[in-house]
């Protein structure tokens, strides 16, 4: 169970990475890399920040070793910006749950496509009625 206090840092946090990450650092590479939730420890000495990018060419596992080494200027803004008397240790995770999700919503859509074609055509009630009337 988190604590309200977690719950203030941690969406300061996200907050305030999702600018740095996504507009403040020069590596190419972490252009596209979006923060998707930061999850804080209970005596917020640690934070977990999960990170999603759009580009192909670029790893993950890549993308996590750039995210580690520009982690001691992010604490450093994050120490300025934020006024914490403590600034978290930076721990960084891949979350793949964008991706899932667009996968689930393509197979989704794959299978109502198929299934529209073969859905059987419904009879007016009229035509139904005059069947009726002429036995």
């Amino acid at each position: 169970m988190t604590t309200i206090r977690q719950q203030r840092v941690a969406e300061l946090l996200f907050e305030e990475l999702s600018i740095m990450v996504g507009n403040e650092l020069d590596n190419p590479k972490l252009s596209f890399v979006q923060v998707t939730r930061v999850e804080i420890s209970r005596d917020l000495r640690n934070a977990k920040v999960y990170v999603n990018h759009q580009q192909d060419e670029v790893s993950a596992r890549e993308l996590m070793k750039n995210l580690q080494r520009a982690a001691p200027y992010l604490r450093s803004q994050l120490a300025e910006r934020c006024g914490l008397r403590m600034v978290p240790e930076l721990h960084f995770g891949y979350d793949d749950l964008p991706n899932k999700a667009a996968r689930v919503d393509e197979l989704l859509r794959k299978i109502a496509s198929e299934r529209a074609p073969s859905a059987p055509t419904s009879e007016t009630p009229d035509s139904n009625q005059a069947d009726d009337k002429s036995q």
